[in-house]
């Protein structure tokens, strides 16, 4: 049987169920009468401390990565805090209460601090803090933590939700594939998981009580699913899937230093998604094209207030020297939705995702805008800086957005400070109504980028991280397929203008060769899937993708499209896929 997560990648896996469990149990508050009992409870409490900061800092000698390390590390200065440890002396001094109460408050309150809002990203933050204090309590009530060492053959841990702690363990090995109830692509796990290429998909409701332990399952992290109940036929075909994936894998190396050309050499580029500063060695060590999406909202998101045009400016003037002339594109503050900053008020909203987001706040914001856009433009005159305004469904907002920056422009030119006065301008095609009148946009802008995540749920209606609804959601929908070949028509004989896409879609065998024919000009991936874009680009021929492609437009449903494709990608793909 097939039950459907949410994708967090990094390929496909086979093995047998290891359900986990890493609740705490439910305790009751011991309460303390005397002096002694007090000054005995903070010294266990010193000791457990200790004890755990040891543990990361075995983890962090022996971690088989850099991203692992720095977790370690992350771990190790939180505990070893002062403050920390005065507040929770203070709590059971206060509170006449037992140590394991006083770890509790204390982190569940450093918590807090990094869960000021309703905000995806920032809970998976505090999701670090809730892993070390579960930790803390296993390491007080003498609870071992889950070992790894015993396994013996390939395995797919199974939980409610993976603590990042358990992937700190140097006994991985076995471990081929993750499947978790809770948990999304932003959280440590699935950064963890990533490191170390470990195929994960979360998201899949009751999926712990679901299966039984050591029975077979498949793992699709790519497309997030797994299998049960596999039969022998079933188990051939999977291990034939991963072969071929291992083998695609093993071939990336020789991608790295080649141009991005089709098998007939026409050129496309292959850039990265990135958001903040940790992601641009990664980025710069795959070569890729340039950055085709540079997620502003990282660095509004976790802090407490707005930051300063110099401190955005010094982010993006890094990444367009790194970049030496490859192009920066940088999209304007895409808050609202899941995305929520404590210093912007944008109030309760029935559905936030249809609500005041994006370009729709910071335009009825000019002055908050405009810090952005200044420091945007200071940078342009380190590189190949090019701006993008997301959430656009009209023209009018095209139209006031390009006058807040000629503002920008002015107030810059007036103080003397260089920037690039001719800087291209592009918006984002996630809304069905820019992909309509996207003939019109093209007139008033220099490029297009598809964000096919949004575009997808809006355009089918269909929320993409609900399970329930989440067969609905496809690349292969005909309806979203002529939106986006509408968008890439309206570039067409438009000199120096160009079509890219930001979304997952990008990044799909199968929709790469239906882009190619369609005429997309740039593909923007996540750092970890350019090589293997750019082989996939590689065994393409324009001039069959063209073929396919306009077969695909006579076809009248999704299952049709990709089955088709499917075909035809056995064909151009080989033994890759």
């Amino acid at each position: 049987m097939r039950y459907l997560g949410n994708k967090v990648g990094n390929g496909l896996a086979l093995g047998k169920v290891y359900i986990i469990n890493t609740k705490i149990p439910e305790l009751k508050e011991k309460r303390l009468a005397t002096l002694e009992e007090l000054t005995k409870e903070k010294e266990e409490l010193k000791e457990v401390l200790d004890s755990v900061v040891k543990d990361y800092e075995e983890l962090e000698i022996n971690a088989v990565s850099d991203d692992i390390k720095q977790l370690c590390n992350f771990y190790k200065i939180l505990l070893n805090s002062k403050s920390l440890i005065t507040s929770m002396e203070e709590v059971i001094d206060e509170e006449k209460c037992d140590k394991i109460t006083a770890i509790t408050k204390v982190m569940k309150r450093k918590a807090e601090e990094l869960s000021l809002v309703d905000n995806a990203y920032l809970k998976e933050r505090s999701k670090d803090i809730e892993d070390v204090t579960n930790k803390l309590i296993r390491k007080a009530l003498g609870i071992k933590e889950v070992d790894l060492s015993i396994l013996t053959e390939d395995t797919i841990l199974v939980s409610e939700e993976i603590p990042p702690s358990v992937l700190l363990s140097n006994n991985i090995g076995h471990v081929k594939g993750i499947v978790s109830e809770i948990g999304g692509k932003t959280s440590h796990v699935a950064i963890l998981a990533s490191t170390l290429g470990i195929p994960s998909v979360f998201g899949i409701k009751e999926i712990s009580k679901t299966l039984t332990d050591g029975e077979l399952i498949y793992v699709n992290g790519n497309e997030g699913y797994i299998e049960n109940n596999l039969t022998d036929t079933n188990i051939d075909v999977i291990k034939e899937k991963i072969k071929k994936e291992e083998l695609l894998k093993a071939s990336l190396v020789e991608m790295k230093d080649k141009p991005s050309l089709t098998k007939d050499n026409k050129n496309l580029e292959i850039t990265a998604n990135a958001g903040d500063l940790s992601e641009l060695d990664k980025l710069l060590e795959v070569n890729s094209d340039g950055i085709g999406l540079f997620r502003t909202e990282f660095l509004f998101l976790n802090r407490s207030t707005a930051p300063e045009e110099d401190y955005l400016f010094n982010v993006y003037k890094t990444f367009a020297e790194k970049l030496n002339g490859k192009p920066l594109i940088i999209r304007t503050l895409d808050i609202g939705g899941d995305k929520k900053c404590p210093y912007i008020d944008i109030g309760e909203e029935q559905n936030p995702f249809l609500g005041y987001r994006a370009i729709r706040y910071c335009l009825d914001n000019k002055e908050f805008f405009k810090v952005s856009l200044r420091a945007i433009l200071r940078a342009s005159h380190y590189g190949n800086v090019m701006i993008m305004y997301p959430m656009i469904s009209s023209l009018e907002e095209v139209y006031k957005a390009n006058e807040i920056l000629d503002e920008a422009k002015r107030e810059l030119a007036s103080k003397n400070i260089p920037f690039n006065k001719n800087i291209k301008v592009g918006i984002m095609i996630e809304v069905p109504s820019a992909a309509v009148i996207s003939d019109i946009l093209i007139d008033e802008v220099d490029f297009f980028s598809i964000g096919t995540n949004d575009l997808i749920q809006y355009t089918v209606a269909v929320d993409r991280l609900n399970p329930t609804v989440s067969n609905l959601y496809s690349f292969y929908n005909p309806g979203v397929i002529r939106l986006i070949k509408k968008t890439i028509d309206s570039v067409k004989d438009k000199k120096d203008k160009f079509v890219g896409m930001c979304g997952e879609m990008a990044a799909d065998p199968l929709a790469i060769i239906l882009l190619v024919g369609l005429g997309l000009h740039e593909f923007s991936v996540n750092a970890s899937m350019i090589l293997k874009v750019k082989k996939l680009i590689s065994m393409i021929d324009s001039k069959e993708a063209k073929e396919i492609t306009e077969h695909v437009l006579t076809l009248k449903t999704s299952k049709e499209v990709e089955t088709y494709l499917d075909m035809e990608a056995k064909k151009i793909y080989g033994r890759y896929y």
